[in-house]
């Protein structure tokens, strides 16, 4: 498992930490367990201790886009406290997970004491972006295999444990999620996914994926 790229606290001095853990609550959540939804008003920021959070955005037709499966130390729920808008996506535990919680109060006495907690949110919100951007130009210039293959890097490298097996996939990560990770139907995943354990790129049990080849993977990325 890799060190989490959307940690706040990683651009933090240690006095700043201490803060933010001395200013944030803790809360549990179960799995499925609603941590916010989108379209609601923003009051809180989190930062994630344990387990694995899921991150998705709805369209009116209903049709859903899983954004993110967020690591322990990442950091989410920023953006509405920066701005004042409105939720844009939702949040839910996709394990059972603790978080730290921090409420507006505390996170505008974080930015007014310490000048390193805005140029903190300035780099988390710049992840994002360039997340963002990425997921954009694969959604358009990638073909599905890619796209699938791409996902399950990016989440063997937050939640991957190495096995006798290969590299497993601690969080479970259902064939209809990866389908709304990558834009495609779960039937495409499905034939994709097949054709991966074909090649011995990966082995399937069930939710469970074992990565095999990551060289593999990696150069379909380029190869499609």
């Amino acid at each position: 498992m890799s060190a989490s790229p959307f940690d706040l606290l990683q651009w933090l001095p240690e006095r700043a930490c201490e803060a933010f853990h001395a200013a944030a609550r803790s809360r549990h959540f179960n799995p499925g367990e609603l941590i916010y939804s989108q379209g609601d008003p923003g009051n809180q920021m989190y930062r994630l201790v344990s387990g694995a959070v899921r991150l998705s955005v709805a369209r009116s037709d209903g049709r859903e886009l899983l954004y993110l499966l967020f690591q322990p130390g990442d950091c989410f729920g920023t953006s509405s406290l920066v701005d004042g808008e409105m939720r844009p996506q939702t949040a839910e535990a996709h394990e059972a997970c603790e978080v730290e919680m921090l409420d507006r109060v505390g996170f505008d006495q974080l930015r007014s004491m310490y000048r390193e907690f805005d140029d903190a949110l300035i780099r988390l919100a710049t992840r994002h972006m360039r997340l963002l951007s990425g997921l954009f130009a694969d959604a358009h210039l990638e073909a599905i295999s890619a796209r699938v293959a791409s996902r399950i890097l990016a989440t063997a490298r937050s939640f991957g444990r190495t096995t006798p097996a290969g590299i497993a996939l601690s969080v479970p990560l259902t064939q209809s999620e990866l389908a709304l990770m990558v834009g495609g139907s779960r039937q495409t995943v499905n034939k994709v996914l097949q054709q991966f354990q074909a090649d011995g790129l990966v082995t399937l049990s069930g939710v469970q994926i074992i990565v095999l080849s990551t060289d593999r993977l990696r150069s379909m990325l380029s190869s499609e």
